[in-house]
């Protein structure tokens, strides 16, 4: 069952939500999307982990069908919304998985808005950003504002496994789509916010169970930053994905939605 709400902050793909989660049954997953991306991002990954557990599939503030609203763009506010949309929607703590920028959302959530995680998936993230790719973030940012989203469009194969790409190419180009209709205004603010955050002093505290997924041939997010975050956290797991790229949930498929259904019922036994 698919409904759809809309409201000024959210928009959100509620996969069987024919209730709220306070009901008996599985807990609900929440699943953030990264820079450029949008509910879309997911694919058929929100579809087929439905059929286990409900799945809430919002877009961040300003991406995709959602509005931005007058508020400048932060992690903060991305991860109040976050909360606030579970609040309104009545979902209670759900499990949360975030990719890439949405990935340091959850973040954010885990350290702020803990009540509503019940365990966490970060995938292609990191737990703070260096000089390095500080300046970058700035300097991306900067170029979009000025020509808008079609370079960063045109990079997106570097998103994949070069042997995904090649093998791939509807994939890679649907990736590129969401990128090239990005409202540049808003890309850069979200590049801004990612140029931006370290976590990693605060991670020791969290103890809900994280999954930290990172594949080895990311071209994007260095895999020394998910070994930092896993050590970071108090309660986490590392794995690297063989050959995958920063699109790992993509890359993946249906062994990602296993993968992740096999982490949130193990974190419900646990409780």
């Amino acid at each position: 069952m698919l409904l759809e709400r809309q409201n000024a902050r959210l928009y959100a793909d509620l996969h069987g939500m024919s209730g709220t989660a306070s009901e008996a049954g599985p807990a609900p997953a929440l699943l953030l999307h990264g820079l450029g991306g949008t509910a879309r991002s997911w694919q058929g990954l929100a579809r087929a982990l439905a059929g286990t557990r409900p799945v809430l599939v919002p877009e961040l503030r300003g991406c995709g069908r959602s509005e931005r609203g007058t508020e400048a763009l932060s992690l903060e506010l991305f991860a109040d919304d976050a909360a606030a949309f579970l609040d309104r929607l009545g979902a209670g703590p759900c499990h949360l998985v975030g990719h890439s920028l949405g990935g340091v959302v959850a973040q954010d959530l885990l350290v702020r808005h803990g009540q509503w995680v019940r365990s966490a998936v970060l995938v292609s993230t990191s737990a703070r950003v260096g000089e390095k790719a500080r300046n970058n973030w700035q300097q991306l940012a900067d170029r979009v504002e000025r020509e808008g989203t079609g370079q960063m469009a045109a990079a997106t194969a570097r998103g994949f496994s070069e042997d995904f790409a090649r093998a791939n190419p509807e994939t890679v180009a649907h990736h590129r789509h969401l990128t090239e209709h990005s409202d540049p205004a808003v890309w850069a603010a979200m590049a801004r916010a990612a140029a931006h955050y370290d976590y990693e002093a605060r991670l020791g505290a969290i103890e809900q169970p994280v999954l930290v997924l990172q594949g080895t041939q990311d071209r994007l997010t260095p895999t020394g930053g998910s070994v930092l975050l896993a050590r970071a956290l108090g309660n986490a797991t590392l794995e690297m994905v063989e050959g995958a790229g920063h699109q790992l949930p993509a890359e993946m498929g249906e062994a990602f939605t296993e993968r992740m259904e096999a982490f949130f019922s193990a974190a419900e036994v646990l409780e």
